[in-house]
């Protein structure tokens, strides 16, 4: 099964990262004398480390197609469009009318599959490491257990229940699917055996960014809890976050996704990369997003806003220019926009690479990708404090991240006052899409609330488009089992209903 891909590819995920290069991939691997000879030394565990974050830099430059996360998260929700028509199987996956042996569905089960595998190793071996203090071990396995969890959790949004795997190394590939309750419930159960043990952001040196922290396995936790719709639980690990006084909102909203603004003070989660001309079109060199995702002078003009994102942002909302822009705005870089081929017109202003951080091969860049930051915190804290029954708590962070939106300007954004169960939900929902629009999570949002097959089935009648024309409740929630998979277990990975 998929094991037999992961097998050929742990010796690159294990070593290749330290290059920056995909030159690994010639040497003859040999998966048993990896994992004999990593986590030997505190050096090699290191490595071994490392490697389980490898899967994460994963997306549709390094590795095409790699794991896109905004193709499932964005491109399949009614905030984005893929583009103009040049990459047919991304625009399947967009309208629902892809089959099994969509690259997409492939390379995003396989992906998350090698960074379970490593995760698995470093989970296994790290306690077993001779010279490494205990501290470190068992840090070590913390991290393991973060990203596996990670994993999972965006194979289980994908594919619904997967075959669970927690071991290093596997004699049967023919293994069956386990529920999807099962997969959450290891999840939960990694992340809680994890969260105890990692530091705070406060505590981590600058050399170790982009590793996991307390506050990553809390965020992480709590978005697992909301999707499952378990409010109680969402609403106690959000407000350990805020109450941990570990982060903040950064007064400019535009100032998160900026080279400048990594790691600030909003930041609790974020995929590391680093820019090398050496390297500059190699794997894992660089992140993708600003070519893929960013302006056609230098890029393909992917994940293209819609019109009905557009209009969702409230007059005068500074968020709206943070979020897209169209041919002819100024951008935050003072250059003139051009958004081409684009789709609808709109480019996203988020993964746009601003002209001092613009790398000399602008194919990858240095620029990190958000996954957690305290503006998603603060509004899945309001939804669960109201679905509680917590409304004054929930408008009170609500209003937070409006006052931050303004950027001190009182004529735009004002608060919400309304107390309303249902009416105070439609606005929390309304505050999430343009907060973290393009963010990777509204089409999960609109699942997890059950609004997907409304949302999308009224944006074809509205925009007479093809875009979510083919969503069917109860089937396009989640995405068919790659046929390839299928295959590989001689049958016994059963596909979704309907595909």
């Amino acid at each position: 099964m998929m094991m037999k891909r992961i097998g050929i590819t742990i010796l690159f995920l294990a070593a290749g990262v330290f290059s920056g290069c995909n030159k690994l991939l010639e040497i003859e691997p040999h998966g048993k004398q990896t994992t004999a000879t990593f986590f030997t030394t505190p050096a090699t565990a290191r490595q071994g480390l490392i490697a389980a974050y490898k899967a994460l830099q994963s997306n549709y430059r390094t590795n095409y197609p790699g794991y896109v996360r905004w193709v499932f998260g964005d491109v399949c929700s009614d905030d984005t469009r893929a583009n103009g028509g040049d990459n047919p199987d991304m625009i399947q996956v967009e309208f629902f009318t892809a089959n099994a042996t969509n690259p997409f569905y492939e390379n995003a089960w396989s992906t998350l599959y090698q960074g379970i595998h490593a995760a698995n190793i470093v989970i296994d071996k790290a306690p077993g490491v001779k010279g490494m203090e205990e501290d470190t071990k068992k840090v070590y396995v913390a991290e393991g257990r973060f990203l596996r969890a990670y994993y999972y959790f965006n194979l289980v949004q994908i594919f619904g229940g997967v075959p669970l795997m927690t071991k290093e190394m596997l004699t049967d590939y023919n293994i069956p699917r386990n529920t999807k309750e099962e997969i959450y419930r290891q999840i939960e159960a990694d992340l809680l055996e994890a969260e105890p043990v990692l530091p705070e952001k406060s505590a981590q040196d600058k050399a170790d960014y982009g590793r996991a922290t307390k506050g990553a396995a809390q965020a992480l936790l709590a978005r697992v809890y909301l999707m499952q719709g378990k409010f109680t639980e969402t609403e106690t690990w959000t407000k350990k976050i805020i109450d941990s006084h570990q982060y903040s909102l950064d007064p400019v909203y535009y100032h998160n996704f900026t080279i400048d603004g990594e790691y600030g003070a909003e930041a609790i989660f974020e995929i590391n990369f680093q820019y090398d001309a050496r390297f500059y079109d190699e794997e894992g060199s660089g992140d993708g997003d600003g070519r893929t995702r960013g302006p056609l002078s230098y890029g393909w003009c992917y994940d293209n806003p819609t019109q009905d994102l557009v209009d969702a942002f409230e007059p005068g909302d500074p968020r709206k220019k943070a979020t897209v822009y169209k041919t002819g705005d100024v951008l935050p870089d003072g250059t003139i926009g051009n958004t081409g081929t684009s789709a609808t017109g709109y480019l996203c202003t988020k993964y746009l690479i601003l002209k001092n951080e613009m790398p000399d091969q602008p194919k990858s860049s240095g620029k990190d990708q958000i996954v957690f930051r305290l503006g998603h915190i603060l509004l899945w804290y309001a939804e669960a404090a109201n679905e509680n029954g917590h409304a004054r708590e929930a408008l009170q962070v609500l209003n937070q991240v409006r006052a931050r939106a303004r950027e001190g300007n009182a004529q735009i954004l004002p608060d919400i006052t309304v107390t309303d169960k249902e009416k105070l939900r439609e606005a929390i929902w309304q505050e999430q899409r343009v907060e973290y629009a393009t963010e990777v999570f509204r089409f999960y949002d609109l699942v997890r609330t059950k609004r997907a097959a409304k949302v999308l089935n009224d944006f074809a009648k509205k925009y007479n488009s093809q875009k979510g024309a083919s969503f069917k409740a109860g089937v396009n929630e989640i995405f068919p089992i790659p046929q390839s998979q299928i295959n590989l277990s001689q049958g016994v990975l059963l596909q979704n209903p309907g595909f």
